[in-house]
């Protein structure tokens, strides 16, 4: 998995290509230069080219800046900021190699977390794992499915004189009802719909939760729960005027998935992590399901939630 750290201090180096700066006469400038970047964040390396030697920066974010200070270098070398540099690389090396550790440990810890489901390690995760089987359970029962789903559906639906279903808007959210602009998350439609909403949920859950705790999942999961769902029901009045039934896991799936994506590309030393096959696997589902209107996927709450959970990661939440 390669992974790039734009701005922070890792260097995982190797996992990008270089971007070249320019040559130096001589290696003792050259490295007092590439000290002087390391010190600022940057990452670089130093290698001979001819009889001169060449500088390079591994992020394309640092190139602008880099470039300045090696305007700046060539003008005037003997600048103190530069000869103080050897100092501040060093304390920045310390620093880089400490996350790099804390991030492999982080990760090393994350893969001993798939040996088998540990509570301690990720209560919310599990609590809402249970929570979605027991209401699976409930809505499948003799006798309770249609009141477990009348509870918790974002509207009460009603049937018209053709016998098809019709929801009442929002008149029970408007009267107090406020859970159900959550609860329809919990509401699953078929075996195959809960088992893949629960696989996802337990992989991007334990990951969130592990890496960044119970609260912020917490977080993500109730605003992305009720976005999705206001998404999708905004949509379906558009369209159809009187919005369907609609429920699932999946659009808080979303939001938790681009959470993760986000992260670990851009914050990886927060030691969050997700295969590029994973990332594609995702996005594949998501175009799929969008481009095939026949199927009852609630394609809204997908983009909604997807949007949810990068916006999220990129405010560095």
């Amino acid at each position: 998995m390669a992974l790039s750290t734009p701005g922070g201090p890792l260097s995982f180096r190797g996992t990008a290509p270089l971007r070249h700066l320019g040559t130096l006469p001589n290696e003792g400038d050259a490295r007092l230069l590439s000290d002087h970047l390391e010190g600022l964040g940057m990452t670089t390396r130093v290698e001979p080219e001819g009889d001169r030697w060449a500088l390079w920066v591994y992020h394309e974010d640092h190139v602008p800046q880099a470039r300045q200070e090696f305007a700046a270098f060539e003008k005037d070398p003997s600048n103190p900021r530069f000869r103080d540099a050897p100092v501040a690389a060093e304390a920045a090396r310390r620093e880089a190699e400490r996350l790099e550790r804390d991030y492999r440990k982080r990760v090393r810890d994350m893969k001993g977390r798939w040996d088998g489901v540990n509570y301690n390690g990720r209560p919310l995760t599990v609590t809402l794992i249970a929570l979605c089987v027991l209401v699976f359970i409930g809505q499948n029962w003799p006798g309770w499915g249609e009141e477990v789903r009348d509870k918790l559906l974002l509207t009460r639906v009603m049937k018209d004189d053709r016998g098809i279903p019709r929801s009442q808007l929002l008149r029970e959210v408007e009267s107090g009802e406020l859970w159900r602009l959550v609860t329809p998350i919990f509401l699953h439609f078929g075996v195959l719909h809960l088992a893949f909403n629960m696989w996802a949920l337990l992989y991007f859950g334990t990951v969130i939760e592990y890496s960044r705790g119970s609260r912020t999942l917490f977080i993500l999961v109730l605003l992305s729960a009720v976005a999705s769902n206001m998404i999708q029901y905004a949509f379906m009045l558009s369209f159809y005027a009187f919005p369907m039934p609609f429920g699932g896991m999946s659009g808080v799936v979303y939001a938790l998935f681009g959470y993760v994506w986000m992260k670990s590309r851009n914050q990886p030393e927060q030691g969050m992590f997700i295969h590029p096959r994973s990332v594609r696997s995702m996005l594949f589902w998501l175009v799929l399901c969008a481009a095939l209107p026949m199927l009852p996927v609630a394609n809204a709450a997908h983009f909604g939630g997807l949007l949810i959970g990068i916006l999220f990661a990129l405010a560095r939440f």
